[in-house]
Parts: structure tokens; sequence; C-alpha cells
């Protein structure tokens, strides 16, 4: 198989599952992962923007839309689409809590906290039981602050996010 088609086969779990949680923000009522509760230095666990919704519509996304293609490649199993969308999603919620022990505002960008947790967390999952070509890592890298800047842009101008970082 080709080295591109793997590439996008293994990162869109983790992109679709990244980019859909915002779509959480168009719910009327959401509830916080962190209940509004604040961690050991008086700041927000996670904040606002992290909630059970989020959670929830990104890795089912992630797991349902980031498997679709390989139904056509078979690079990847079901398990591997929830594997890699979950991980995703606890990247993010790993790079939100280091935002607010770093007192950064909800929604602050912060190159390449943002464009990069999710993406790390999910090959670092995905690396313990496969095996991850080195340079299919590096492609992903390079690549993600990029497209992840290019997806924010559109969900601004579509009105998905406040910030179009």
């Amino acid at each position: 198989m080709n080295e591109i088609v793997q590439l996008f086969l293994l990162i869109w779990p983790p992109y679709v599952a990244n980019g859909s949680a915002v779509l959480a923000a168009r719910l009327r009522r959401r509830h916080p992962l962190d209940f509004g509760k604040n961690f050991l230095d008086g700041r927000r666990i996670f904040g606002d923007g992290k909630t059970f919704e989020g959670v929830a519509i990104g890795v089912s996304a992630g797991t349902l839309l980031g498997y679709a293609p390989n139904l056509a490649y078979s690079y990847l199993t079901l398990l591997d689409a929830f594997l890699l969308a979950t991980a995703a999603i606890v990247g993010d919620l790993l790079g939100a809590f280091v935002k607010r022990r770093l007192c950064m505002p909800r929604g602050y960008p912060a190159f390449p906290l943002d464009q990069l947790d999710f993406l790390l967390m999910a090959l670092l999952v995905y690396s313990l039981y496969r095996e991850l070509h080195i340079p299919l890592l590096l492609a992903a890298v390079v690549l993600t602050p990029v497209i992840h800047r290019a997806t924010n842009y559109a969900a601004y101008k579509l009105r998905l996010k406040k910030e179009p970082w």
C-alpha cells in the first residue's frame, strides 16, 4: 500500500475525533468534564470547553468515520480507529490541562501544543501495539500544524469556532 495512503488512514481517526468534538459547542446543554472543579492550583482542571458531549462526539465520529476509509483499504481495524480516536481526545484533554496550568485562557493559541497534542497521543498509543514507521510519524507531525490551521480557519468561517486558530 502506498505510504501516503497509509499516512492518511493512520491520521484520519485522530483528526476526525479532534475536529468533531467541537460540534458539541452547538448543543444547548453541555456538561464540563471537570464538573466546574478546580485543580490544586486553584484553576479549572480543563475548563468549560471540554465536555462529556464533546468526548462522546469525538470518540464516536473518530471511530466510525475514522474507520470508514478502511472499508476500501483495510489498513486499520475498527479497534485501531477507536483507540486512535480515544487517544486523540485524551491528548487534547492533556493539552487543555497543561494550558490551564500555564494560565492560558480557553481558546488562546499555544503552538505546538494545540496542533500536536491530539496526534502525538494517538500515535504514541498506536505505537504501543503496532510498529510505527518513522517517516510516517515525521510526515504526520510536519503536516499536522498546517492542516490544523486550515481546518480551524474553516471551522471559524463556518461559525463552529470562536477563534480562527
